[in-house]
C-alpha cells in the first residue's frame, strides 16, 4: 500500500511493505518539484530550493549574497546580466518565510537521512546546473 503525505513540503510518497518474514517497513520518497521557471540560473535555483523546502541552502545563499561573496562561495557562479541583488535577496527571504513553519519529510520522519543527503540526490535529478553553496 502507498499514499502521499501532503502535510510535508515537498510532499512525500510513503510505501508500506513487508520483509519476506512478515515484518513491516516503510519507504519514504520526497516528490520534488523540478520545473524551471526563470531564465536566470540564480533565480531558478532559488525557486527550486524554495519550492522543495531546502531551508539550509536558501539561508546559505542568502548569507553569501548579502556578504557579496557569490564569486567565491557559489559553485560555478557566472555573473548574470539581469542580476539585481535586492530582488534576489527578497526572493530568498520570501521562501525562507514561506517555509519557516513547513515541515520537510527529512524533518518529520526519522529515516536516517537529512537535508544535505536529499539535496545531493535532488541536484542529480535536475538536468540544469544549479547554483548552490558548497556545504562544508
Amino acid at each position: 500500500m502507498s499514499y502521499i503525505d501532503t502535510s510535508t513540503i515537498p510532499n512525500c510518497k510513503i510505501e508500506e511493505k513487508r520483509f519476506e518474514w512478515g515484518e513491516p517497513y516503510k519507504i519514504y520518497s520526497p516528490i520534488f518539484y523540478l520545473t524551471s521557471q526563470s531564465t536566470s540560473k540564480l533565480k531558478n535555483s532559488i525557486i527550486l530550493f524554495g519550492e522543495n523546502n531546502f531551508k539550509k541552502q536558501l539561508l546559505m545563499i542568502y548569507n553569501v549574497l548579502n556578504n557579496y561573496d557569490e564569486f567565491d562561495k557559489i559553485e560555478s557562479y557566472e555573473e548574470e546580466e539581469d542580476f539585481n541583488r535586492e530582488e534576489i535577496l527578497a526572493l530568498i527571504n520570501f521562501y525562507i518565510n514561506k517555509n519557516e513553519n513547513l515541515m520537510a519529510p527529512w524533518e518529520k520522519y526519522e529515516i536516517g537521512l537529512n537535508e544535505d543527503d536529499y539535496f545531493t540526490y535532488f541536484k542529480e535529478k535536475i538536468t540544469d546546473n544549479l547554483y548552490s553553496v558548497k556545504n562544508v
